[in-house]
């Protein structure tokens, strides 16, 4: 048997800025081999098809990104500061790609794929988890962190949406103003709205 001659993770990691910037269905198997510099075969091997690395590549981005960026939520502060510090550290990154990868990747695909479609809702349910946890410590927030929490993370998908096309400034309101209306939103108790 051959030995493998390359880091699975390390092909993945390749293979997240091209899905970014090209999309799913811009780029090509020959594009992902030239990036990675694993060939055809091996790939396949390794992943089956095209989907198989994007699946992988979108667990590997949440192992490396997302659960660094989620523990910010865990953090000593005041709620809106720690908020805004969490949102916009998905659209001030300095890497070229800015917002989340995975919204990214649902906008263009989680119509179409189921795979896609259950990976997205496996995150944003794992981020309203960790939303929960941390608004049920919050005074203003503790008697139903769900509903908050359902409210943040549409504000997280529409931010992250958001970020493609306005300016740094814009953004920064845009969170900023979410976050606002959000906490300080009236819930009626007989409607859970």
């Amino acid at each position: 048997m051959r030995y493998k001659e390359y880091n699975t993770n390390n092909v993945l990691e390749k293979c997240i800025p091209i899905f970014w910037e090209k999309g799913f269905r811009g780029t090509s198997i020959q594009e992902i081999v030239k990036v990675t510099g694993v060939n055809r075969f091996s790939l396949y091997h390794e992943f089956q098809n095209k989907e198989g690395i994007l699946y992988n590549a979108l667990k590997i981005y949440q192992e490396r990104y997302g659960d660094v960026k989620f523990e910010i939520l865990s953090k000593e502060g005041e709620l809106p500061a720690i908020l805004q510090e969490f949102y916009l550290s998905f659209l001030q990154s300095k890497e070229k790609h800015k917002g989340c990868f995975y919204i990214h990747i649902g906008t263009e695909l989680a119509d179409d794929d189921p795979k896609i479609k259950s990976l997205i809702k496996d995150y944003l349910s794992r981020l309203e988890s960790v939303l929960i946890k941390r608004l049920s410590i919050e005074e203003k927030t503790k008697n139903n962190p769900a509903f908050y929490a359902r409210h943040l993370v549409a504000l997280f998908c529409t931010s992250m949406s958001f970020c493609l096309i306005h300016s740094e400034k814009q953004k920064q309101h845009h969170i900023a103003n979410g976050i606002e209306v959000i906490l300080t939103k009236k819930i009626n108790y007989a409607t859970g709205t």
